[in-house]
């Protein structure tokens, strides 16, 4: 699936306004680096442009992309999990309330 035009720099003012709690950190990736790096590490075959990523609170973007603990999808991938927005927020919800969740405790 082509990633949409509304996902491009225009799309930026209000994207920004979707998560305003200050915890979270928004980012603008023009050469689609990362959309190309997280389709190498979840084996997705194409652009991974409309996943949800969750990582634990010692993921460091450094030498290696860090996995995620728990990602959805609204592409239908195979190995993917189907976007849902209630159970992606109640693992929001256990990450805060069990910071020591650690990486490896995948969907």
């Amino acid at each position: 699936m082509p990633i949409l035009w509304s996902d491009g720099k225009v799309g930026i003012p209000q994207a920004t306004k979707r998560f305003t709690d200050a915890r979270v950190s928004h980012y603008w990736d023009q050469n689609r680096d990362l959309v190309r790096e997280y389709s190498r590490v979840l084996q997705i075959d194409g652009p991974a442009w409309d996943v949800y990523l969750l990582f634990d609170r010692n993921a460091e973007w450094k030498d290696q992309t860090p996995m995620p603990i728990y990602w959805m999808d609204r592409l239908g991938l195979e190995n993917g999990t189907p976007f849902d927005g209630s159970k992606l927020g109640k693992r929001v919800q256990e990450l805060i309330d069990n910071p020591r969740i650690e990486n490896g405790n995948s969907r």
